[in-house]
């Protein structure tokens, strides 16, 4: 799910005309996007997550195997509009409603060539800027994938089980417990000059919440949403990074997401496979 997608809600969720949302502290998990409950109003996030690789992951000639291990300092930021014709406006400070800084650890241990596991946890410190409420926010898990194809066409199938939690200042904890499985595939889509090649990467996933993931409703009831399916399209470079200003990333896409019962849509960036994310 890196990166993701979600929502910071904005300081309207102490209001009493407030609608339907998803608490902002989920959204530093989620990562930038965009998400929408039913008819009610849109909510905006974006997540900037320097890495710092601590070791790599390596297998050796003899098949010995290397964990790798990386921090990460992922800061989100909750908005109230993201106007289209006025991106620059989106950076405003009148137009930020929230922001949560939530590091990391992310260990990847390779069990032979074709599988790996990621192990991680993160707990971090957030606070809407009107100064109403702040949270802490926390999760841990273990990711799998499996390389399926060979040659210059491949194929993983990627799982996941996790646990994803808040304590707010003011109100009761809550938690969710995200079970995924999905399948990448990333083939070649251009030649470029040097002996590159533009790919595709593309990946279907489904995500069960164990526990429902309960939406916020303006009665103080919640609306529990049991899964969500996400198709994800992006490109990247065989040989390098893509480069965009003086961010890196592994690809550049977008990915498109609904529950089941579509109550539930999103947009979400994408920047690198879901193991990675």
């Amino acid at each position: 799910m890196v990166a993701l997608l979600l929502a910071g809600a904005p300081p309207a969720l102490a209001q009493a005309d407030n609608t339907n949302s998803i608490h902002w502290a989920y959204s530093t998990y989620f990562g930038s996007g965009w998400y929408r409950i039913g008819a009610q109003r849109d909510a905006f996030a974006l997540r900037f997550a320097p890495r710092k690789v601590v070791r790599e992951a390596s297998i050796g000639d003899e098949g010995q195997a290397v964990s790798g291990a990386e921090v990460r300092f992922p800061v989100t930021v909750g908005l109230d509009q993201f106007p289209l014709n006025d991106l620059a406006g989106t950076v405003d400070l009148g137009n930020l409603a929230n922001v949560s800084f939530t590091p990391g650890v992310y260990f990847d241990i390779p069990v032979n060539t074709r599988w790996s596991l990621r192990p991680f946890a993160a707990a971090g410190w957030g606070t809407v800027l009107d100064g109403g409420e702040s949270a802490w926010s926390y999760w841990a898990g273990l990711r799998s994938r499996r390389l399926l194809g060979r040659g210059n066409v491949r194929t993983a199938l990627v799982n996941s089980a996790g646990f994803v939690g808040y304590s707010p200042s003011n109100g009761s904890s809550a938690n969710f417990w995200p079970v995924m499985t999905a399948v990448e595939l990333s083939h070649p889509l251009v030649a470029l000059a040097g002996g590159d090649e533009l790919r595709l990467d593309w990946h279907l996933a489904y995500t069960f919440f164990a526990a429902d993931f309960d939406v916020l409703a303006r009665d103080a009831a919640s609306d529990p949403i049991a899964d969500q399916w996400e198709l994800g399209l992006a490109v990247s470079r065989r040989e390098r990074r893509m480069n965009l200003w003086f961010f890196t990333f592994e690809r550049v896409g977008l990915a498109f997401r609904t529950s089941s019962d579509g109550k539930l849509k999103g947009i979400g960036l994408v920047f690198h496979s879901l193991y990675d994310q």
